[in-house]
């Protein structure tokens, strides 16, 4: 039976047309036309408003629209800065009221004066009481830039820009007296100091002094006196061409006595021997050449013999039994500076055997009773490059009983440099070992003291004094202040200069006291007094001092 078809039929709608957009466009423009014909047969009313404007202030009927339109109708214009209440985007109303405000931003520069201060500092040099100005103050001078904002003529914003300092202010100084009136003092042994190339001496008190020479030609490489204070070891500047100085002995006990000649010459050190039977010394050659000299870094020992009349007065003294200890060499890096060298005491009165020695980059021994006496180092560390013709050398101290010796070490960098440039030096005490080639003991006693500590033992051993420069890592100019410690490094005090502000000592010149209590300090070319509790006395006016030795002898 065959399926019957279904049939599916769509009823058609009545067909809608859509209006043309062409027909949409032509009556939305005839519209808009019209509106136009309307507005222009309509006519505006004026309005009533008033004008505020470059100090001048008008009412105006206008038909202006807009307070812009308004402007451009009184022919008012605006800058970039000026600014217009209301907008000109507004329309007008009836009794409105137009500001135009101008507006003006500049920059103006005004001068500051910086006034100058005042530093006060206490001088050694100008007595209690009065005062000194050493230098006048000058005030400084800024600059100082502002952004200004002007409305109508009227400031109404002043901002800082900008600061600048063209001068700087230079402070007046006014020294203010510290020095007190200089009365003698008792000491005892002898004391021999240099002032204006003369030696002079004192025993018994400060005020007993006398001249040793008048010639004006020490030079102060050598300025040693005897363990006696008998004898005064000295270098004279050489009256020959070609040599740098020649070595002397002045009689310190006989006033009025001649200076006997020793016959060497060209001597960069020279120093008596503890038994005041020997003199070491080293020498050089002089040259054109900055510093004027090279170093031989030699070693030589010779007895001091005195020649007498039947009347016992010394005639004539005479070195015998010269040796060459060391063999010139070139002494490392900087060895044509020298090498300094410091007598071992001699705890049983016999001839001394052993000698420190200090060169840039090592401190280390010679034994004289060695077979073939030799540099031996007890330390190593790098020489400081000093960038110009002078070398850094550390100084020796030895302990009485000959077991330490006490020196300056240029020690490590903290901040990263080259080790030849590290501005670190410190205070050591070396262990001396009992056998050659012994260990050597090193105790850091005093960290990053400055290169000019000059570290001393006192006569009995107990103490130690050193300079500490003010600024250790510029030690090479910095001021220095004298301190006190233990020998073990405790206990340490600043001792001289006493008030804080004072001027500080420049590289530290100082000799201890036989009694161990009092110390001599070369201060601003004279003699100061220090005792180990902190009291204080200016004992010279020389005002040229630069050595000082005291030894306990007469």
């Amino acid at each position: 039976m065959n399926d019957p078809k279904i049939t599916t039929k769509t009823q058609r709608h009545p067909e809608v047309r859509k209006p043309s957009l062409i027909f949409i466009s032509s009556c939305l423009r005839g519209f808009l036309l019209l509106c136009g014909l309307l507005a222009a047969c309509t006519p505006i009313s004026p309005v009533r408003v008033t004008l505020i404007a470059d100090g001048q202030t008008r009412t105006l009927l206008t038909d202006a629209q807009t307070v812009g339109e308004l402007l451009a109708r009184t022919g008012v214009t605006l800058d970039e800065d000026d600014r217009v209440s209301p907008p000109e985007t507004v329309l007008l109303t009836d009794g409105m009221t137009v500001r135009v405000i101008r507006v003006e931003v500049r920059t103006e520069v005004q001068q500051e004066v910086i006034p100058y201060g005042q530093e006060r500092v206490r001088d050694a040099t100008i007595p209690v009481g009065q005062t000194r100005l050493l230098r006048a103050g000058v005030n400084g001078l800024a600059e100082r830039t502002y952004r200004v904002v002007l409305e109508d003529g009227v400031e109404v914003d002043r901002q800082l820009v900008r600061r600048v300092v063209v001068q700087e202010p230079q402070n007046e100084i006014l020294l203010i007296g510290a020095r007190e009136e200089v009365t003698a003092v008792p000491i005892s042994g002898t004391v021999a100091y240099l002032s204006a190339h003369n030696a002079w001496v004192m025993r018994e008190t400060t005020g007993s002094r006398r001249r040793l020479t008048g010639t004006g030609d020490l030079d102060g490489r050598v300025f040693d006196l005897s363990p006696d204070g008998a004898w005064l070891l000295v270098t004279r500047t050489a009256t020959e061409t070609g040599h740098l100085n020649s070595l002397w002995l002045i009689d310190a006990v006989t006033a009025g006595a001649e200076m006997f000649p020793l016959g060497e010459k060209d001597i960069l050190w020279a120093a008596w021997s503890p038994d005041g039977e020997w003199i070491a010394f080293s020498t050089g050659r002089a040259r054109d050449a900055a510093p004027g000299w090279e170093a031989a870094n030699d070693l030589f020992v010779a007895r001091v013999q005195f020649l007498k009349s039947p009347s016992g007065e010394v005639t004539e003294v005479r070195l015998r039994d010269r040796q060459r200890v060391l063999e010139p060499t070139a002494g490392g890096t900087y060895g044509w500076w020298g090498t300094t060298y410091a007598w071992a005491p001699s705890a049983d009165g016999t001839r001394p055997s052993l000698l420190a020695y200090a060169r840039p980059e090592e401190v280390g021994l010679v034994d004289l009773a060695a077979r073939k006496p030799e540099a031996r180092p007890l330390t190593r560390f790098p020489p400081f490059r000093t960038y110009g013709p002078w070398a850094w050398v550390p100084s020796l101290s030895w302990s009485p009983d000959g077991l330490f010796l006490l020196t300056v070490v240029h020690g490590v960098s903290p901040t990263g440099e080259a080790p030849e440039d590290s501005p670190v030096f410190d205070v050591y005490a070396l262990g001396v070992p009992a056998a050659p080639g012994g260990y050597a003991l090193e105790a850091k006693l005093a960290a990053e003291a400055g290169m000019w500590a000059s570290p001393l033992f006192s006569p009995d051993g107990e103490n130690i004094v050193f300079g500490r420069a003010r600024i250790p890592y510029v030690s090479q100019t910095s001021a220095y202040d004298l301190y006190l410690m233990d020998r073990d490094g405790s206990d340490r005090r600043r001792l001289f200069p006493r008030e804080d502000g004072e001027p500080g000592l420049e590289a530290p010149m100082m000799a201890w006291g036989p009694d161990s209590q009092q110390i001599l300090v070369v201060y601003r070319g004279d003699l100061w007094l220090v005792g180990v509790e902190g009291e204080t006395r200016r004992v010279t006016e020389d005002g040229a001092i630069t050595r000082v030795c005291w030894r306990g002898g007469f």
